[in-house]
C-alpha cells in the first residue's frame, strides 16, 4: 500500500508565494520516491485539508508547513486528521535549527554584516504558545548567527515590529530584519515598510528551495508514528 505525505500550508496570497511553495512541494516530491506527495491547505487555496483527508486513503503523514503555532490552524488540522485514524500529524517545520540556518543564509544573501542589529520579524501572533515559538526561533537564529537577535511582530501581544526596529536602532548600527515567513505576501510587504535598513527574503523565494528545508520536511514525514505530535497537545487543550 502506498503511503501518502500531505503537506499542509496556508495558501500564499501572492502568485510569487504560490510558485515558491509549489517549488518546495515539488522538491519534496522528487525526493520522496516511496511516498505520494499531496499539497493541501487550511485557507485561500484548495484542496482544503479536510477534503484531502476524505478523498485519500491508507497511511498518511500530515506535515504542517508552519513556522509557529496557530490555534485556529491547528484545530482545523486536528479535526481533519480525526476523520481517519490512518492520518498522523507530525510536528510543524518551525521553529527548528534548519529554519534558523536558512534564516542566516537569507541574512548573508541580503548583505547583513556582523555588526548589524538583527530583528526577527514574525507575522501576527495571537497566544502564548505562538509567542513561545517565535521566541525560540529568535534564540535559534541568534545561536546560528552568533549575535543577539531582537523580536518584533506585525500584530498581537508581542513587541510591534516598528517599535522593535526603533529599539534596535538605538544600538547605533544598521538594523536588519530577518523575515520569519515561509513565502511572500502582505506580511512581507508590511515588513518591507517597517523602517529597517535591510529586510531579508522569506525562507522560500523565486529560487529553488534550500535543500535543508526539503530534508527537514522529509525528516518530519519519516518520523515514526510513536514520535508524531499528540493531537490534543497540538490544539493546546
Amino acid at each position: 500500500m502506498t503511503r501518502s505525505l500531505l503537506l499542509c500550508a496556508h495558501g500564499p496570497q501572492s502568485t510569487r508565494g504560490r510558485a515558491a511553495l509549489a517549488g518546495l512541494v515539488n522538491a519534496v516530491r522528487r525526493e520522496a520516491h516511496d511516498l505520494d506527495v499531496i499539497d493541501t491547505y487550511v485557507d485561500l487555496q484548495e484542496p482544503e485539508v479536510a477534503h484531502t483527508v476524505e478523498t485519500t486513503s491508507g497511511p498518511r503523514a500530515l506535515v504542517p508547513l508552519m513556522l509557529a503555532y496557530d490555534r485556529d490552524v491547528s484545530v482545523d488540522i486536528v479535526r481533519a486528521s480525526h476523520l481517519d485514524p490512518s492520518v498522523t500529524v507530525t510536528a510543524p517545520i518551525g521553529p527548528d535549527w534548519v529554519v534558523a540556518e536558512v534564516g542566516v543564509r537569507r541574512l548573508f544573501e541580503a548583505g547583513a554584516r556582523s555588526n548589524d542589529t538583527i530583528v526577527l520579524a514574525a507575522d501576527t501572533t495571537t497566544d502564548e504558545r505562538a509567542l513561545a515559538d517565535i521566541s525560540k526561533a529568535a534564540q535559534l537564529l541568534s545561536a546560528v548567527w552568533g549575535g543577539r537577535v531582537h523580536v518584533g511582530a506585525l500584530g498581537g501581544p508581542d513587541t510591534a515590529l516598528t517599535e522593535a526596529v526603533d529599539v534596535a536602532r538605538a544600538y547605533g548600527h544598521r538594523v536588519v530584519v530577518s523575515s520569519y515567513l515561509l513565502t511572500t505576501g502582505d506580511a512581507h510587504e508590511a515588513m518591507l515598510e517597517c523602517g529597517a535598513d535591510v529586510v531579508t527574503a522569506p525562507l522560500l523565494d523565486n529560487n529553488p528551495p534550500d535543500p535543508r528545508l526539503v530534508s527537514l520536511v522529509m525528516a518530519r514525514a519519516r518520523r515514526d508514528a510513536a514520535n508524531a505530535i499528540d493531537s490534543t497537545r497540538m490544539v493546546g487543550n
